[in-house]
């Protein structure tokens, strides 16, 4: 999550909190109302007029977005048979306190980034968790099919049970993610762009069957341009890589997928660029330095990885997981 340094992220933040919560398509009925003040509701009325749909609009380019619009947040918050007290408790609680395990958005989380805590009180919080549920949101021309696929996808791993699993898949690349990320900044920030390198050469597959040993599950990442030989995609992940790319170009996201295999469950799931994987996955002499072109050349005699933009698909996260009982 990031527009400019902190001033973007801090209304970014915002946005995709509230994104979670948008305009949905599905049938519901509004089983309870919360109390609200009709001060309450106006101010969150301001605040998400003004502080969120400059990021969270439904018109724009879905490849170029900075957010979700705020449709698709509620889209992915309102659950079936949902009173709107739940609802508002399970927005305002994400607010509160924004971590992964309290999103119902973790694919947005993983685009745009984990907003940071708010500087606005419960009461606020909860007003505007309301003002989402009861508004009448607008929705881009993509979002109606977006949504029935999303609803398709849903029934389906309901139906096989594995629904749970697509989300702690999720999780876990996630969770693989952070310490990924966390250690690659340090070293870009103590040895520059090309001396992290090294570290990415060196520790992350490391890192990375750490982290399945710790979360009990086989993690991996792959990629149809692969930079290490041990990252390229096999048959049935590249299919996976070839409609993720069709389903990004159409609406601007691509759905994970659980798939059953050989008594295992495995998860597919997105890896999108953001401006710092730019430095060693864009173009060469743009985006990436000579003397970074001159040590990837060296370490990696045979990478794909490179002639990438912003908000593209770098690779995925494959999950692998014992099968329930």
């Amino acid at each position: 999550m990031k527009i400019s340094n902190i001033s973007k992220t801090l209304v970014l933040g915002l946005s995709l909190a509230l994104v979670s919560c948008a305009e949905t398509a599905k049938t519901k009925t509004i089983a309870q109302e919360a109390p609200i003040s009709k001060e309450a509701f106006e101010e969150a009325h301001s605040i998400v007029t003004q502080n969120c749909v400059t990021c969270h609009a439904p018109a724009g380019n879905p490849t170029t977005r900075i957010a979700p619009p705020l449709i698709a947040v509620k889209d992915h918050y309102l659950k079936p048979d949902m009173t709107e007290a739940e609802f508002v408790q399970s927005v305002a609680s994400f607010l509160n306190t924004p971590k992964i395990e309290n999103s119902q958005m973790p694919r947005a989380v993983e685009r745009f980034g984990l907003m940071p805590k708010l500087g606005y009180s419960q009461a606020q919080l909860e007003a505007v968790a309301t003002y989402i549920y009861r508004a009448k949101l607008d929705q881009p021309d993509w979002f109606e099919t977006h949504h029935q696929q999303r609803e398709a996808d849903l029934m389906k791993y309901s139906e096989t049970g594995t629904q749970d699993y697509l989300k702690k898949g999720m999780s876990i690349a996630l969770s693989t993610k952070a310490v990924l990320g966390k250690n690659l900044l340090t070293a870009i920030q103590t040895k520059g762009t090309a001396g992290a390198l090294e570290f990415c050469n060196e520790r992350a597959i490391v890192l990375t069957d750490s982290m399945s040993t710790e979360l009990h599950a086989n993690v991996k990442r792959v990629s149809d341009k692969n930079r290490n030989p041990n990252n390229l995609a096999n048959a049935k992940e590249l299919d996976y890589i070839a409609v993720a790319k069709q389903d990004i170009a159409a609406t601007g996201e691509a759905s994970p997928k659980m798939v059953e295999d050989n008594g295992k469950l495995i998860g597919y799931y997105p890896i999108m660029t953001n401006q710092m994987c730019l430095q060693c996955h864009g173009t060469p002499d743009k985006d990436i330095t000579p003397e970074t072109l001159m040590t990837l050349k060296e370490k990696y005699p045979q990478d794909l990885a490179t002639g990438y933009g912003i908000d593209e698909l770098r690779g995925i996260w494959v999950i692998e997981m014992d099968k329930p009982e």
